[in-house]
């Protein structure tokens, strides 16, 4: 039995996608103990479970651990409009007019780009369609 095993450095751990993200390759793992709804917080919070088929994976196939930073929060009126914090409009360099790409992550994660925006690690990222 591991103490504290985490999820996501396991070589057991198989990313699926869709409704059940994450699942696990041994049958008789702690994984079935978990709540289905609480499995995808277990493996991207990273919450250490007790389990007996625990084998550590290479690093360089772990699921990394992601990090959310919240920036603000925005009213969204009746014809969907928003107003996106003036933090972001900085970083991102938007003003009036600019296009915003929205970029599905996941079945309820969202992620937005100016389009054509070029940061200082990122190239340019353009729509597939406008």
């Amino acid at each position: 039995m591991v103490k504290d095993a985490v999820c996501g450095d396991c070589k057991n751990i198989i990313f699926f996608g869709g409704v059940e993200v994450y699942g696990c390759a041994s049958k008789d793992s702690a994984w079935n103990t978990i709540p289905q709804e609480d499995r995808k917080k277990v493996v991207e919070e990273r919450i250490p479970i007790d389990c007996v088929r625990f084998d550590v994976a290479p690093r360089d196939l772990r699921i990394k651990m992601r990090e959310y930073r919240e920036v603000g929060i925005t009213k969204v009126y009746g014809n969907g409009s928003v107003q996106l914090p003036s933090e972001i409009r900085q970083i991102l360099r938007i003003k009036d007019g600019d296009k915003i790409l929205w970029i599905r992550r996941g079945r309820e994660d969202f992620s937005f780009r100016k389009v054509g925006f070029k940061g200082e690690r990122t190239r340019e990222f353009k729509p597939h369609y406008q």
